[in-house]
């Protein structure tokens, strides 16, 4: 899929340029410096992903993975828009067939509404690139609500993953970030993985923002982890103060939490993005838990519910998923994760899936949200509801 999405993309940066400045702008001067500069910043963009680039301790590195994501972003939505101005013209085309006969203006010929058209397009992919840069670099805070048999008071739980400190997000988001937290007020808070995207976060400056907090935190790894460097992040991690689970529970506040290594369903499901040999299905049975406290399972990713809720767990939290993060991606998720971002009852029990705190690649967001989702666990009635 990646390389079929290159390849339309490579023949796009040869196609459009052409299209724009020949057949709608009208002009006669060369087109190839266009093709160039279209192809280096697209190839570009995928070599920076491919190689790792990315995950360097180097602000060169942060600059180009944010500069070239949000060009790939704007030249995505481009190709899209063209196509739609292609498919008006040409059903303007085969509707006026009268027209064309007496000498007639078409929609590419002369002025009339090419060059117009143009414009237009490279404005709205200009204005939705940067209206989605400016989602970003904020985040909402959402609350949810969690009945679990067994507790006798409410545990007020926050679900922070998919933070991405790395090249686009450093300390001043983090601090946003945390302060937001802090004014929560929470027992426990959860980093359920994602929390580093790239080398240049692993600094005393950014992770001694962590010990600034008094609730209990916990920490459980994603796929970027592995990316990075999963030692460095989890040593940087513990040395926080926070308290790294990789598929062991600990129990507190009355909840006995598993907090699993990041890890795929099982070994027949496929996984994009596999780092290791772990599967949900093996591992779940050797995490002991005792009889009587409920169990809430928190993993990365949305995967392997129907193990989940084998192994008793009354609910379970996950991101990974970015809720799609950019339109037409918001679309495409639900092929993927059927159950992409809030609550859903699934298997007997309660799954929450979080939009992410951070982005991952350019720092954009269409059609979602950045999210600090608030989980209050309150005792179950007589019902279990």
């Amino acid at each position: 899929m990646f390389l079929g999405i290159m390849l339309i993309l490579v023949v796009s940066a040869l196609y459009d340029p052409c299209l724009l400045a020949r057949k709608m702008i009208g002009t006669k001067k060369k087109v190839w410096p266009l093709q160039l500069l279209a192809l280096f910043l697209l190839l570009g963009y995928f070599a920076v992903v491919a190689t790792g680039f990315n995950t360097r301790p180097s602000l060169i590195a942060a600059f180009l993975f944010d500069f070239l994501g949000l060009f790939f972003i704007f030249y995505v939505y481009l190709f899209f828009c063209l196509r739609v101005v292609q498919i008006v013209w040409l059903a303007g085309w085969l509707l006026s067939s009268a027209k064309r006969k007496k000498g007639g203006r078409t929609f590419f010929t002369g002025s009339f509404g090419g060059g117009k058209a143009a414009v237009g397009c490279l404005a709205l992919c200009l204005l939705l690139v940067l209206y989605g840069a400016v989602r970003a670099r904020s985040f909402e805070v959402t609350e949810y609500e969690i009945a679990l048999p067994g507790i006798t008071g409410e545990v007020k739980f926050m679900h922070l993953p998919d933070l991405h400190l790395g090249p686009a997000r450093g300390a001043a988001y983090l601090e946003s970030v945390l302060e937001a937290v802090k004014a929560q007020k929470p027992d426990i808070i959860w980093y359920n993985g994602d929390m580093v995207d790239g080398r240049i976060a692993l600094r005393d400056e950014i992770f001694d923002q962590f010990k600034e907090l008094d609730g209990e935190q916990y920490f459980t790894t994603g796929n970027h982890e592995y990316y990075v460097g999963v030692d460095d992040v989890v040593k940087a991690v513990a040395a926080a103060g926070i308290r790294v689970l990789r598929s062991e529970l600990v129990e507190t506040h009355g909840i006995q939490f598993a907090g699993m290594e990041y890890m795929n369903a099982d070994r027949t499901s496929a996984d994009s993005h596999q780092v290791n040999r772990l599967n949900m299905e093996e591992e779940l049975p050797r995490v002991a838990k005792r009889d009587g406290p409920p169990v809430v399972l928190v993993h990365h990713s949305p995967v392997g519910m129907k193990y989940v809720a084998q192994y008793g767990a009354r609910a379970m939290l996950a991101g990974h998923t970015h809720g799609g993060q950019v339109f037409p991606g918001t679309v495409i998720i639900k092929s993927r994760f059927p159950m992409y971002k809030g609550r859903y009852e699934t298997d007997g029990m309660t799954l929450l899936v979080s939009q992410g705190v951070g982005t991952f690649g350019p720092m954009i967001r269409l059609g979602t949200s950045n999210e600090l989702q608030v989980v209050r666990f309150v005792p179950a009635g007589p019902s279990g509801q």
